[in-house]
């Protein structure tokens, strides 16, 4: 038998290659083994961060008295002649007697009546308007536009017209349905305006202003007292209320009660309760271990989360002190005495009617003991802040950390498998010798066989080499 290889490329090279690359590879797995586990862990960790913006937001409303109430508005048998919109960081609470005796109209003219809005029978000319920049324009009609639409339509191109131009249906006359009405931008006597002129020459049908309607102020009375507005949208009618005068009806006056909603209130704190559940919740789940946990993908036992699960905690059973005028405290609340309490499971409980009932009884102690400078609301944004500050609150660092660990391990990924790939190459160039060797080794044998070997292939060389 003859001196045999396996040539670069041939099988059991590459089989051998291939055990060398899964042998160097072991150390490669563990690593991305270990980096799939730093991600796992990431993601959850991001989950749980991207939790403190529900509280945050929440908590928001709880650091001012004024953000922290809600206020409700009753118009009683007005509420078909009025719409009121409140700003509860300044308006009060009240009662307040109203009458809408006019509402403010704008002013406006109305054309004569003709048979047909899209006829170009009205003859050419021009229309000379007051824009509102106190210029004066002139915008010349042709036939194209001798209709009562193009007429609109011309008018309504102009940005600085004060007015607007619309064509209606009357039905008083069917033969003669339509009409051009022009009105005034905006309601009230103070923006009275000096209405379009129009010159037309060789119309075939008559075009004119018929009717015109003065503008006028609204009126309407607070307990008693007159009050003129320019429009009928009245902003800061009160301070911190904002009115929309929808009809007037002349000698029925109604109330107008602003309170304060212990409902809505009540629906702020049992959101806050919500989101710092969510936290609570996300923690508990973390502490469940058993036996077919993997707690290198999760945060069981993280001494992170068991602080700041300490200090939510703390800041739920914390004393909140209500203060008079000279700063002495005068009595402190519990949270658990207004119906927020922990129940067995670890979890935040929200008694609403409890809530309700001592707002009622104390809403002004209440709102200082969770908004003032030592209140729940404060005392939580601040450790909240710590949390989730950017830059170098506990949440972000935290984050940063795992990130750098993954950095660090896709390095050392990234470092093994250039070793690898040398390795390969190395191996690689070592079999190419060998093969060369080899061939010339065989060459060389075959020409001594030939040389030496004498007939019937007996010889010694032809022993030696088969």
């Amino acid at each position: 038998m003859g001196l045999r290889f396996d040539p670069v490329g041939g099988g059991q090279f590459k089989q051998a290659v291939q055990a060398m690359i899964e042998a160097e590879k072991q150390p490669v797995k563990a690593l991305e083994a270990r980096k799939a586990n730093e991600e796992a862990r990431l993601k959850l960790f991001q989950d749980f961060k991207s939790k403190f913006g529900g509280i945050s937001k929440a908590i928001s409303e709880f650091t001012d008295f004024r953000k922290f109430r809600e206020l409700k508005v009753d118009l009683g048998e007005g509420a078909n002649l009025m719409g009121v919109s409140l700003d509860k960081e300044k308006a009060e609470p009240g009662t307040y007697t109203l009458e809408v005796s006019e509402l403010a109209e704008r002013s406006s003219i109305i054309s004569n009546p003709v048979e047909d809005a899209e006829e170009k029978s009205l003859g050419m000319g021009y229309i000379r308007m007051n824009l509102e920049n106190g210029e004066t324009t002139e915008i010349l009609v042709e036939e194209n536009n001798a209709s009562l639409r193009g007429i609109a339509t011309l008018i309504n191109r102009q940005s600085e017209a004060p007015v607007k131009a619309s064509v209606v249906k009357d039905g008083t006359d069917p033969d003669r349905p339509w009409r051009l009405l022009i009105s005034a931008k905006n309601d009230g006597a103070d923006d009275a305006i000096e209405f379009p002129q129009f010159y037309f020459l060789d119309g075939k049908q008559d075009f004119y202003i018929e009717d015109n309607h003065d503008a006028q102020n609204s009126m309407l009375y607070i307990d008693g007292f007159a009050i003129e507005t320019e429009g009928n949208q009245v902003p800061d009618f009160l301070t911190g209320v904002s009115v929309e005068l929808k009809a007037a009806k002349p000698g029925a006056p109604f109330t107008m009660t602003i309170s304060e909603d212990y409902s809505k209130v009540a629906g702020k704190v049992k959101g806050l309760v919500e989101e710092v559940n969510k936290i609570l919740e996300f923690i508990n789940k973390q502490n469940q271990v058993d036996q077919n946990t993997d707690t290198r993908t999760t945060f069981a036992g993280d001494t992170s989360l068991q602080n700041i699960e300490f200090q939510l905690r703390n800041l739920i059973h914390k004393p909140l002190p209500v203060v008079d005028e000279e700063g002495d405290v005068i009595k402190t609340y519990q949270l658990s005495q207004i119906g927020v309490e922990f129940e067995k499971n670890g979890l935040l409980t929200f008694k609403e009617d409890k809530f309700k009932k001592e707002l009622e009884r104390d809403f002004e102690g209440l709102g200082q003991a969770i908004t003032g400078p030592n209140g729940f609301g404060q005392s939580m944004a601040r450790a909240l802040d710590g949390y989730i500050r950017t830059g170098d609150g506990l949440l972000a660092n935290r984050e940063a950390g795992m990130r750098q660990r993954i950095k660090q391990i896709d390095g050392q990924i990234d470092m093994k498998n250039r070793n690898i790939e040398r390795r390969i190459q190395a191996v690689t160039d070592q079999f190419s010798r060998l093969q060369g060797t080899l061939s010339s080794m065989q060459r060389q044998g075959q020409y001594l066989q030939a040389t030496l070997g004498g007939g019937g292939g007996g010889g010694m060389i032809g022993q030696l080499l088969g």
